[in-house]
């Protein structure tokens, strides 16, 4: 288990040269989060967790709350475009001004609920933490829809 945490966190110093957020790290709040993800995508490359590779449009603007999940595959062109909806996201937090904030991504047809605290600057096009139980999720937030 030790190799496998250093190897993901080796691993995930590789994918910027930007400074990457810990889930020790600041920790945003809801409007915050609501900020960074409405009408962005989350781009995750599977070099912070080996099976795992996200591009996920969180549809919706900066003062969203919630909204539809978005698998991007390809966008507008020639052919049919197989992105789809695959759920739903939304902003969660006890205390509207606290750092106690969550996104929560619920996945449709039995796709599962996570939830994860997110950490890092707010600011759209670097790094941010996903944090839950599991190991820390580094992702860059892209603006807008579109390919990662």
């Amino acid at each position: 288990m030790k190799k496998f945490i250093l190897v993901v966190a080796i691993a995930g110093s590789l994918v910027s040269g930007q400074a990457i957020a810990a889930c020790t790290d600041t920790r945003l709040d809801a409007a915050a989060i609501s900020a960074l993800l409405g009408g962005n995508t989350v781009c995750v490359p599977a070099v912070t967790v080996p099976t795992m590779t996200w591009q996920e449009l969180h549809e919706g603007s900066s003062t969203s709350t919630s909204g539809v999940l978005t698998d991007f595959k390809r966008g507008p062109g020639p052919g049919p475009d197989p992105s789809k909806p695959v759920g739903t996201w939304s902003v969660s937090a006890a205390k509207p001004k606290g750092k106690d904030a969550s996104v929560i991504h619920t996945y449709s047809g039995g796709g599962g609920t996570y939830t994860y605290t997110v950490h890092g600057t707010g600011v759209v096009g670097t790094n941010h933490s996903f944090c839950s139980a599991g190991p820390e999720i580094v992702a860059r937030v892209k603006s807008l829809g579109g390919a990662c």
